[in-house]
C-alpha cells in the first residue's frame, strides 16, 4: 500500500483557516451547471493543507440533495456509469480547479427524466434541504458560523480533515465504481487506514476529509467522505450512514 498519509490532522473544525471556503461558487465545468440541481458545494480545500507539493489544488465537499430514503444512486442504475454507482459519485477535477461530472444527469433521481417516478414526499425532501443550505448560507455571511438550526448552536466547517481512513458503513454499503478498486485488509489491528486501500488504475486514492451534510443542511449523511487521486486528478465520493 503507498503510503500517501500527511502530517496533518484535525477534527471538528470550527474556525476556518487559510485554505478553507465555505459555499464556494462555479466549481462545475460550463457545460454541466446543471449539476446545481442536484448537488450543493459546501467548503472547498486546498490541499496545501494536507500536502504542500498540493498546493494551489482545490477540492469541493459536494452534498447531494438526494435521497430521500436508501442512498443515492440507488434507484438510476441503468444510469449508471464505470464512475458513479450506488453511493459513490466521481469527477475528475480540472485545471482551474472545477468538477467534470464523470456520471449522467439521470443518475439524478430528481432529473426531468424521473419525473413520473418521484412523489411528493421526495419533492419535499429536495425543497426542505435546498432551504435549509440558503439560510446556513445567509447567516454564514452575517455571523461567520454554520448556523442550519438555532442561532446558538454552530456546527463545524469539517469533521475531520487529514488523517486516516476508518471502516465504516460505507466500505460494505455498495461496491466502489467498475473503473476503481478497493481492498480491505482485515489480517490485524492496528493497520493503517484500516487496511483500506482505493485505488484506480493502480494508483492510490488520498483521503481528504469528510463532514456530516446536517452541518450544512440539517439533512444528508452522516459522513460525506472525500478522496482525491493527483496523477488523474479523479475525485471520489461517497457516503456513510449510520
Amino acid at each position: 500500500m503507498e503510503n500517501n498519509q500527511n502530517n496533518f490532522y484535525e477534527e471538528d473544525i470550527r474556525e476556518l483557516k487559510e485554505g478553507l471556503t465555505p459555499f464556494p461558487e462555479n466549481i462545475f465545468v460550463a457545460d454541466q451547471a446543471w449539476l446545481n440541481n442536484y448537488v450543493l458545494p459546501l467548503i472547498s480545500v486546498d490541499l496545501g493543507i494536507l500536502w504542500p507539493d498540493l498546493k494551489g489544488t482545490v477540492l469541493h465537499l459536494l452534498n447531494p440533495t438526494e435521497p430521500y430514503e436508501g442512498v443515492i444512486g440507488e434507484n438510476t442504475a441503468d444510469f449508471h456509469t464505470e464512475f458513479c454507482t450506488e453511493n459513490w459519485i466521481a469527477f475528475r477535477l480540472t485545471e482551474d480547479n472545477r468538477y467534470d461530472f464523470l456520471g449522467k444527469e439521470e443518475y439524478f433521481l430528481s432529473a426531468p427524466k424521473h419525473q413520473d417516478d418521484i412523489d411528493p414526499d421526495f419533492t419535499e425532501h429536495i425543497n426542505t434541504i435546498r432551504d435549509n443550505y440558503q439560510r446556513t448560507k445567509a447567516r454564514f455571511k452575517m455571523k461567520g458560523q454554520l448556523l442550519p438550526w438555532q442561532e446558538d448552536n454552530p456546527q463545524s466547517f469539517l469533521d475531520r480533515l487529514g488523517g486516516e481512513l476508518w471502516e465504516g458503513n460505507w466500505t460494505f454499503m455498495a461496491p466502489v465504481p467498475p473503473a476503481f478498486e478497493m481492498n480491505v485488509d482485515d489480517s490485524g489491528e492496528d493497520l493503517p487506514n484500516d487496511g483500506i486501500s482505493i485505488t484506480y488504475q493502480g494508483k492510490e486514492f488520498r483521503y481528504v476529509g469528510e463532514v456530516s451534510g446536517y452541518n450544512y443542511c440539517g439533512k444528508g449523511a452522516d459522513a460525506i467522505l472525500l478522496f482525491y487521486e493527483p496523477e488523474s486528478r479523479m475525485v471520489l465520493f461517497t457516503y456513510d450512514w449510520t
